[in-house]
């Protein structure tokens, strides 16, 4: 790490760094990113502190060169001592490629670094963080086909900048940045980019990445030469979803105009400006829980060739631990927990990030994550420029590997979460509503996708009677979900009883298991295995159309959205074009208890149907709605049309006003079969159909 004694540009620059079992350790200093030679600066031992290294850099000559270091140390897995060199896990700024280090301000106070408006642009606000909904965005994906983005700009940073691309395109907003601000004016408020930090799989000049340079449309569409042909490259072409950190504290070069030295810290930054301008904000997908290499040799190791063993988790045997598909990090080691602490509050206070989504975050102990929220409650607009309680994390809960049921230490898994205001991924509710998992058979149905009522014909699924009784079973999974996966949520189940949500079960553990709605993150598709439209053609019955496909997924869709809690929704789900229906932002287990209710429940429920009712409170309570007395949300999953009542009559109840004017806009839109007769006594909804009714005040 960098430590400044004196911030002018003639001060005194320290590089430190800890590496107590390092036999010698030399800084490799250089003028350039790229070739020459170093000058060699062996570094004292134990001046800053125990198993610290450190050297004093040339003074006032030392910003914006570069270094690395070479060190002696013995490696358990080699059982020989090392020679290796190796890059600063602290950094804040590099080279391309990550070669080396680039002496940069660590509070990034510089004028190249810093945008135009940087320090006085308006961050958007909300009130609380079940206000939050989530759109999950690559950067790369987001304009590298986009023709109305400049040339220049597509696949980077930049294209996020609406006077950026104005300026090279005539004056032209591009299409991308057009459908945000649809999507902005639907609702949606926070996007979750995939991570940005240096990654390792993607070479960060274009000259060195590869390209399919052949015509694909010349092939037939059920020919293998495209996948072959991509796959031929895939290793070194300029994509990848990012989940391999080198760095974790600087911005990957491969977004930026120049992967060498302030473009891709300032151009960063200055995405995030933009952003902010157009009324997002902004999620980093952070991987604290693996590094892309370990080991003396790789180029890209870095915490294993500084201290080997210490950084990297491993089994009782000593092999390393790979349950996350890459080499885990041991947060649960003090020094590994403290960089990945440090480098969130980075983030948060030097980029202005607005919320964090971890990766595999049930490998990292329950005590890292309170830490880092302890962290960022500290920041202060007035001493940070932000305010860190406004800050979410969320990520995914899964519960396995070498930490399954807390064997190093109380994790990050779904059950150890209820209570902590961490949010996390509810698997219930996608694998209730499309069936099976994402490592199940792919043919098993679910509530939106077929079960029981349209079989796809698989074998694997049961007789009539098997799947009769697990829609309804699975229908429970949806229900408890729309109630935000409360554990403490009671409700009529499929076999009769009344249950809460912890005593119910999904899969021999706890169906519900979240303490508060701002902890369940409803989703049903995600970066991750295959889209949702791809899941509805794998499990939908092979005859069925391709309008009931794309009702299926606009049901999947408004699952996500009129859940209670923090909706999320993968870049290319969102293709209905509708309002935010979701207006409700409880945050007590006891109002939803009170406020939200479902009829149509236990073992004689109408198949494929579930009525969910929001009912206002009284005014000048925490639950009054203004507008609304009550909303009906109907989820019609069945292939036919259904004639209901709601068990208590709900007088002047109508179509919710975003559906009329979708049904007016589209002559053929499926919505005009629904309708409610006799002041809402009789409701009529289409299949495959969520129709949202509502009694106005």
């Amino acid at each position: 790490m960098l430590v400044v004694f004196g911030f002018a540009q003639g001060g005194t620059h320290t590089v430190a760094v800890w590496a107590p079992t390092a036999q010698t350790m030399e800084l490799l200093h250089y003028t350039t990113p790229h070739g020459g030679e170093p000058t060699i600066m062996p570094m004292a031992r134990n001046a800053l502190g125990a198993g610290v290294w450190s050297v004093d850099l040339p003074k006032g000559a030392s910003w914006w060169t570069y270094y690395k270091f070479r060190l002696k140390v013995w490696c358990p897995w080699t059982l020989r001592y090392e020679i290796s060199e190796v890059t600063d896990p602290y950094a804040r700024g590099l080279s391309a490629n990550g070669e080396r280090v680039w002496v940069v301000p660590t509070d990034l106070e510089h004028e190249s670094l810093v945008p135009q408006g940087w320090h006085e642009h308006p961050i958007p606000s909300f009130k609380q963080w079940t206000d939050i909904s989530l759109y999950e965005l690559h950067i790369r994906d987001f304009s590298i086909a986009d023709e109305s983005v400049p040339s220049h700009l597509r696949g980077k940073y930049l294209a996020f900048d609406p006077e950026r691309v104005k300026q090279g395109n005539g004056g032209k907003e591009s299409n991308g940045l057009a459908h945000l601000a649809k999507l902005r004016e639907a609702g949606l408020n926070h996007i979750h980019l995939l991570p940005l930090y240096d990654f390792g799989s993607v070479p960060e000049r274009e000259e060195e990445q590869l390209k399919v340079e052949e015509d694909l449309s010349q092939y037939p569409p059920d020919s293998d030469k495209q996948q072959a042909a991509v796959l031929a490259v895939a290793d070194q072409d300029g994509f990848n979803w990012g989940y391999d950190p080198v760095h974790w504290g600087v911005p990957d070069g491969s977004y930026a105009s120049d992967p060498d030295g302030a473009a891709r810290i300032r151009e960063c930054r200055e995405m995030i400006m933009s952003l902010h301008k157009q009324g997002w904000c902004v999620v980093l997908d952070v991987v604290y829980n693996h590094v892309y290499a370990a080991g003396p040799n790789d180029r890209n190791s870095v915490l294993d060739k500084l201290v080997p063993g210490y950084y990297q988790r491993r089994d009782e045997d000593g092999t390393l631990c790979q349950s996350t598909c890459c080499n885990n990090v041991a947060t649960e080691h003090y020094m590994a927990e403290r960089l990945s602490v440090e480098d969130l509050v980075h983030w948060a206070k030097h980029y202005k990030v607005d919320g964090f989504r971890f990766d595999i975050m049930g490998h990292m102990l329950l005590r890292t994550l309170n830490k880092m929220r302890a962290a960022l409650d500290g920041l202060t607009v007035k001493k940070d420029g932000v305010d860190g309680k406004r800050i979410y994390i969320y990520g995914e809960a899964w519960n396995f590997g070498e930490v399954v049921d807390n064997q190093r230490g109380i994790n990050c898994s779904q059950l150890n979460l209820t209570d902590t205001g961490l949010g996390g991924f509810n698997d219930r509710l996608r694998d209730g509503a499309l069936g099976g998992g994402p490592f199940s058979p792919p043919d098993l149905q679910g509530f939106v996708t077929g079960l029981s009522l349209a079989p796809n014909g698989s074998t694997g699924q049961g007789d009539a009677a098997a799947q009769a009784q697990e829609l309804l079973v699975l229908s429970d999974w949806v229900r408890y979900a729309l109630a935000g996966n409360l554990s403490r949520y009671k409700m009529e189940t499929a076999n009769g009883k009344v249950l809460a949500g912890g005593e119910a079960q999904a899969m021999g553990v706890p169906l519900a298991y979240g303490g508060q709605p701002s902890e369940h993150v409803a989703f049903i598709g995600c970066h991750d295995n295959l889209t949702m439209f791809d899941f509805i053609t794998e499990k939908a019955a092979p005859n069925l159309s391709a309008e009931f496909r794309v009702r299926m997924q606009i049901m999947c869709l408004s699952l996500i959205t009129l859940s209670q809690g923090v909706p999320f929704v993968h870049a290319g789900d969102d293709i209905l074009r509708s309002k935010s229906l979701d207006r409700d932002s409880y945050n007590s287990e006891e109002l939803i208890q009170k406020h939200v209710t479902f009829a149509n429940t236990g073992p004689n429920q109408v198949p494929g149907v579930i009525m969910m009712l929001l009912s206002s409170g009284d005014q000048g309570t925490e639950a009054y709605d203004p507008q609304f007395e009550h909303i009906l949300v109907v989820f019609n999953a069945s292939p036919e049309p259904k004639e209901l009542q709601y068990p208590t009559p709900l007088k002047r109840l109508s179509l919710h006003p975003v559906q009329q004017d979708a049904a007016l806009e589209d002559d053929e839109m499926w919505l005009k079969g629904c309708a409610a007769h006799d002041e809402g006594a009789q409701l009529e909804v289409p299949p495959r159909t969520t129709a949202v009714f509502v009694t106005t005040r």
